[in-house]
């Protein structure tokens, strides 16, 4: 009698972990995004499809406003370039755009293609972003061959976003010292 007790529990027990597994992947691809059609490039990680903000997974690219020093030691404006490709690199075909998950500021991690293109990958391996986490080959390849902001120096745009917070911070409160 044990002896069955213990086998039902078992199979009961491998049956709730059967179902729960299926249960999660079930609803993990039943949250996975899909984005087409109309898009607007903000910036050289950012895209606006479907009036739907998306943040390009696993790359982070200079910001806009960011400038970057060539070779020869003069400053580019590497940000407004990074956007520049990657409008080039979207309009090679169809957008399409998934993902499944959002960042603090709502918009969706996602990976795009533009007909058989990746964008994220292509966005690296290009020079024109670098990898966060995804794309350290393509990031060698960018490397070796300096091209986009490996072609002379840049400060890596996440360091160049808080050094733009401390300025407006420092800016604001001078000004409120000054009142």
């Amino acid at each position: 009698m044990r002896r069955r007790n213990k086998f039902r529990d078992f199979l009961s027990t491998f049956l709730l972990f059967g179902l729960l597994a299926f249960g999660s992947a079930w609803l993990a691809n039943q949250s996975e995004v899909t984005l087409q059609g109309k898009y607007q490039v903000i910036d050289g990680d950012s895209i606006k499809v479907s009036g739907r903000e998306i943040r390009l997974l696993g790359i982070d690219a200079p910001e806009y406003r960011q400038n970057c020093v060539s070779q020869q030691g003069e400053s580019y404006p590497c940000g407004k370039n990074s956007r520049s490709h990657l409008a080039r690199l979207a309009k090679s075909g169809t957008l399409d755009c998934k993902g499944w998950e959002e960042d603090k500021y709502q918009r969706l991690l996602a990976i795009c293609s533009a007909g058989d293109i990746e964008l994220n990958a292509a966005m690296v391996r290009d020079g024109w972003a670098i990898s966060y986490g995804s794309y350290e080959r393509e990031e060698k390849i960018a490397q070796d061959n300096k091209t986009g902001v490996w072609q002379g120096g840049f400060e890596n745009p996440s360091t160049w976003r808080e050094s733009e917070k401390e300025v407006h911070s420092i800016s604001w409160f001078s000004k409120l010292s000054l009142w």
